[in-house]
């Protein structure tokens, strides 16, 4: 008996420690030149990709309601109104994106989609997401900063 309690205590220190790994918060990328403020609110900017995710606060690892997740990604003929989007999370904190795959730039890095994501009371961050060649859907958990 004793035994299988210590296992237990065990598994739920771990499963602890996985928690509070999870919550480290996502590492920020240079605001892009390119960047625009606010996007139009549309969670469709074209077919090929699905992006979803949760957006969490590093403070307690609870999802964040309403938090905002702006994207823009560069097509065929580069960056463009009509591949922006803003999207704002749900009740459980997700979030959903459709677009086409990202083009490459000429000598510039992979296909990606930046996002730039606000919650109140965090530190707003600009992140960009790669998605693999030919996949057609991607998951990118977010963790946000809790604020001064």
């Amino acid at each position: 008996m004793q035994r299988a309690f210590f296992l237990c205590v065990i598994l739920v220190v771990l499963a602890g420690g996985a928690v509070a790994a999870q919550c480290k918060p996502t590492p920020g990328a240079p605001l892009d030149p390119g960047y625009t403020p606010a996007s139009p609110k549309r969670a469709n900017v074209g077919s090929g990709l699905v992006i979803t995710g949760t957006i969490r606060g590093s403070d307690d690892c609870s999802p964040l309601p309403g938090a905002t997740v702006e994207f823009w990604l560069a097509g065929p003929k580069g960056y463009s109104l009509d591949l922006r989007g803003t999207v704002v999370a749900d009740k459980n904190g997700r979030y959903r994106f459709q677009c086409p795959f990202p083009g490459a730039s000429s000598g510039g890095p992979p296909p990606h989609i930046h996002m730039a994501v606000t919650a109140d009371a965090f530190l707003p961050i600009e992140t960009e997401v790669f998605p693999t060649k030919g996949s057609s859907t991607g998951t990118f958990d977010i963790v946000l900063e809790i604020g001064d």
